[in-house]
């Protein structure tokens, strides 16, 4: 039934009632009396269920025996013949074979996002760098900067600020993967000619990402000079504390760069399953 179907993908999806709502441009309401089928959803939105959720307009109001041929169809392409005529063997009957298209443009995107989750990351690594700067200058006794209370409330202020920009990101990140959810959720093919494309693409990015572990390493372990600097310079004062921010600040630059690398090699791991 078309409000079992409804209730199955939008499951699949990961999603709530009204985030589906939302995305349709209706009420959660009305998502909920689809789902319990105590109405339907007119046939502008069934075309829009069927966009969102990458099936055939016959799948969502069709019976299951009446559709399933048509919705292997629709998964499959050509069935048994890919598009530029390789064959496809026999264990991707059944599953969805993955395009050129949306091999690259998942990449592509998840490339975007791991630039925007590893930023998220490093403002929460970071976070407390201003905190340090704030309390180190109260207590050289910089203008109007001497109450030490005051610096430690601004200082926290900043560092939420930064922590909720951070989380801003992974959400951002998150929603602009969403759609490619079927490649990380649900099994598929990927023809042998996309395989060896995407594999090349996968060693020609394992060398920059050797690099930029390397720099990431190399910002680790000189991280804490800054902060013996400051010590020795100044003993627990200004300049310990912007030591202490300068530490904190190279270890997210590392941190950004392993796990900007580490989310992109991810996306070409689920597309080779390795």
């Amino acid at each position: 039934m078309l409000s079992d179907k409804i209730a199955t993908l939008r499951k699949d999806a990961g999603w709530s009632q009204e985030e589906l709502a939302e995305r349709l441009g209706v009420s959660r309401q009305a998502v909920s009396k689809w789902e319990s089928g105590a109405s339907q959803p007119d046939l502008e939105r069934v075309l829009a269920l069927s966009e969102l959720f990458e099936v055939s307009t016959d799948y969502l109001l069709k019976d299951e025996a009446d559709t399933i041929d048509a919705t292997i169809e629709a998964a499959v392409p050509d069935y048994g013949v890919a598009l530029e005529g390789e064959v496809y063997p026999a264990e991707s009957r059944g599953l969805r074979v993955l395009q050129p298209h949306e091999a690259h443009g998942y990449l592509g995107t998840r490339r975007r996002s791991a630039s925007q989750i590893a930023r998220g990351v490093a403002l929460c690594v970071a976070c407390p760098a201003p905190l340090m700067v704030l309390i180190g200058m109260s207590q050289a006794h910089w203008p109007l900067l001497t109450d030490e209370n005051i610096a430690i409330a601004l200082g926290v202020g900043m560092l939420l600020v930064m922590v909720a920009l951070g989380v801003k990101l992974f959400i951002q990140a998150g929603d602009r993967m969403s759609k490619y959810r079927f490649i990380e959720k649900k099994p598929f093919y990927l023809p042998g000619d996309l395989r060896a494309t995407v594999a090349d693409e996968q060693a020609k990015y394992r060398r920059e990402q050797s690099r930029d572990i390397a720099e990431g390493v190399f910002l680790c372990v000189l991280s804490p000079v800054p902060t013996v600097v400051g010590g020795i310079l100044d003993d627990g004062g200004l300049l310990t504390m912007c030591g202490v921010a300068l530490l904190l600040a190279m270890i997210a630059m590392g941190v950004y760069l392993f796990t900007r690398d580490g989310v992109i090699m991810e996306g070409f791991s689920k597309l080779l399953k390795d």
